[in-house]
């Protein structure tokens, strides 16, 4: 993997190639804003102060609010944006507040087969950008969130519960918490084979259709679509379909997906479709999205065999702007350069060149 500021070059130019226009946002925002929209947030845990007119403001938990909140769209006429931004967190092991580097995408206006596919492309080309050793999990709110939600009927407890056991991949705890809620059986038993199914996108498909479950139709045809699409553009070898992936936001609705990389335990891509959200600040327009954590690569960058491209080591006689036309014809190239007038401890980079002081 490149450095971090190779890689972010290389994911603007992704979007700048796919329509996108950088978007820069406030460190800051209206406390107003997270609060109001707290249910969109992965914790409501925000760090906040007073400003010297005693505005309460908030150090930025989040960008896609931002956005929502200042675009311009309609369901006629849409806006691409593409950042990179720091936005700080609550670790939910550690109640420690973190910083945390992410470059993603929103789209705003009318969401169709087109546009989902565009954004999906999107997501693809990022993880690919990262390591050639990556997978995309898609699923579908309307498929295992549906079946989730006529098991709790309305019983927040037991579908936090359920919903663990759905994360968790936990067949036999999610059926006895439907044996002991009382959930009909019937109800209990789609939820269990909705959320078990996991695989390849065309036998998932096979495998839902199969059950014939109730309100799945739409759902199935838009995956169907996409799947397609996507097969049709030879970007399917690393998708498949996951309904155990669901996200806690109630704004969430359509496709949401998730990217992983080989040798990083979690999720470093996240996304979705979320009308539900973009709807309240603006009337009819649809939404879709996806954040890369750059933060959460630093295991790739630490397995790295070296440090740098070249290391450039010069003599104190060489001309400096020798020293610097050198360095910049490599990196030109696409290098990573470092220059030193001798070689640093530990450092490993991928090959060393002196550059003579004549």
């Amino acid at each position: 993997m490149n450095s971090f500021n190779d890689l972010t070059r290389d994911l603007c130019a992704i979007y700048e190639r796919a329509g996108f226009r950088f978007y820069k946002m406030r460190k800051f925002e209206e406390y107003s804003l997270y609060l109001e929209n707290k249910d969109f947030l992965t914790s409501e845990a925000v760090i906040t102060f007073h400003d010297p007119n005693g505005k309460l403001l908030a150090l930025k938990p989040d960008v896609t609010l931002s956005i929502v909140k200042n675009s311009k769209a309609t369901p006629l006429a849409g806006e691409k944006f593409y950042y990179t931004e720091s936005v700080y967190r609550m670790e939910p092991r550690t109640h420690e507040f973190r910083e945390i580097h992410q470059v993603g995408l929103e789209m705003l206006g009318r969401i169709d087969p087109v546009a989902t596919l565009d954004v999906l492309s999107c997501a693809l080309h990022s993880l690919s950008a990262v390591s050639d050793r990556f997978v995309l999990c898609l699923s579908h709110m309307g498929l295992t969130a549906a079946a989730l939600d006529r098991a709790a009927c309305g019983n927040t407890r037991l579908r936090a519960e359920l919903l663990r056991c759905i994360r968790e991949k936990n067949q036999h705890d999610l059926l006895a918490l439907c044996e002991n809620g009382h959930v009909d059986p019937a109800a209990a038993g789609q939820l269990a084979a909705l959320s078990a199914v996991d695989g390849a996108v065309p036998d998932a498909l096979a495998q839902i259709r199969s059950l014939a479950m109730p309100d799945t139709e739409e759902a199935v045809r838009e995956l169907q679509t996409v799947w397609n699409g996507l097969h049709a553009c030879g970007l399917s070898d690393r998708v498949r379909l996951d309904l155990s992936m669901m996200n806690d936001s109630d704004y969430y609705n359509g496709i949401i997906f998730q990217g992983y990389i080989d040798g990083i335990h979690r999720h470093v891509l996240s996304g979705g479709r979320y009308d539900r959200l973009s709807c309240k600040f603006r009337p009819g327009v649809g939404a879709m999205g996806f954040a890369l954590y750059l933060s959460d690569l630093a295991p790739l960058q630490q397995s790295r065999s070296y440090d740098c491209d070249l290391l450039l080591l010069y003599h104190p006689d060489t001309p400096p702007e020798k020293v610097l036309a050198c360095a910049e014809a490599e990196r030109s190239r696409g290098r990573s350069v470092r220059i030193e007038p001798q070689l640093p401890e530990g450092l490993r980079p991928r090959e060393v060149k002196e550059v003579s002081a004549c």
